[in-house]
């Protein structure tokens, strides 16, 4: 089923010029957090490298009033929902002011934001995407007129869940975009060896929605794909299926050494697709940005990052006696 054709005005180069910075400042936490785990000062990172692309274009493309329902790897995604990079340092150190999770939980890996609408993310990997389109039914129900935005990875869609979050959504005509960011990657296991057909967004026929493939490190081809789902999902024709073809540049997580099922020409190729390097080339050619003030932003949130990790570091540790607080039991 192919997607129906929705006239989307198009982006500005102010908008542009935002996604930019959106993705630098992902890059910069990305970065700053390797460097931190490497020191022995945090635990871990889930890096997004290579990700940033398609994660500010979908993430944009929705509004205030609409819902995130991000996977784990999903900083740029949270970024663009208003999340600063000191709330994001003071979960990466495990913080009594994290507003996260409140130190509960390691650096991106399950956590919620309900003032930014980011629901709560989830290490079970698709367990997510049943409620996401669960979300979507209730704005449906409400007719509040939100949209649902659900990303994941490739690996995800080898899960149950995969099918009966979609289906239910496809079956009820429900306001939700599915992003899928495909890597080629399930942690280790290469794509090839997931799924005869490498192409997710063909599964789509099968649910009768549209189902669209796009080239995740083209940010303003992903950003006119995800509006025009969005868009469609608004009014009232359900849900969309939205594959990027994307590159994952670092390993699968900081505990993860991808050179062991990875050969170097693979990497090499990875870092020609950075989809910031890209993007950042698209800018400069049609004039809307400097090659030396790309370099300046790229600069001025490296340092954002490094000093707001060196002050989350520094505030309160979570007291002990307040563990339990806002969890319950069964």
């Amino acid at each position: 089923m192919m997607a129906t054709t929705t006239r989307v005005e198009a982006a500005t180069s102010e908008e542009y010029l935002q996604l930019h910075r959106w993705m630098c400042m992902a890059k910069a936490l990305d970065d700053r957090m390797h460097i931190l785990v490497k020191q022995g000062r945090a635990p871990f990172v889930g890096s997004s490298r290579g990700h940033e692309g398609i994660q500010v274009a979908s993430t944009a493309a929705i509004g205030a009033d609409d819902w995130l329902v991000p996977h784990y790897r999903g900083l740029a995604n949270a970024i663009v929902r208003g999340l600063t990079m000191k709330e994001w340092m003071l979960a990466v150190f495990a913080k009594a002011g994290d507003p996260l999770s409140g130190g509960r939980n390691i650096p991106g890996g399950c956590y919620s934001y309900r003032a930014l609408k980011i629901a709560p993310v989830s290490q079970v990997v698709s367990s997510w995407i049943p409620k996401a389109s669960g979300i979507a039914y209730a704005a449906k129900l409400r007719g509040d007129g939100a949209v649902v935005l659900c990303t994941f990875g490739d690996g995800a869609t080898s899960q149950g869940e995969f099918h009966e979050g979609v289906n239910f959504a496809a079956i009820h005509r429900l306001p939700v975009v599915f992003v899928c960011e495909n890597n080629s990657y399930a942690i280790s296991v290469p794509i090839r060896l997931q799924m005869a057909n490498p192409n997710v967004a063909d599964r789509a026929a099968g649910y009768g929605i549209p189902g669209v493939t796009v080239d995740g490190t083209d940010v303003p081809a992903s950003f006119a794909a995800c509006r025009e789902a969005v868009a469609r999902a608004r009014r009232g024709e359900g849900p969309t299926l939205i594959e990027a073809k994307i590159w994952r540049i670092n390993s699968h997580t900081s505990e993860d050494n991808q050179l062991k099922y990875r050969g170097q020409d693979e990497l090499d190729e990875a870092a020609r697709h950075d989809p910031i390097t890209r993007f950042t080339a698209w800018l400069i050619e049609r004039g809307w940005i400097k090659e030396e003030d790309a370099r300046g932003v790229q600069a001025a949130c490296d340092r954002e990052a490094s000093e707001a990790a060196d002050w989350a570091e520094q505030e309160p540790d979570p007291i002990a006696e307040q563990a339990l607080t806002n969890l319950f039991g069964g």
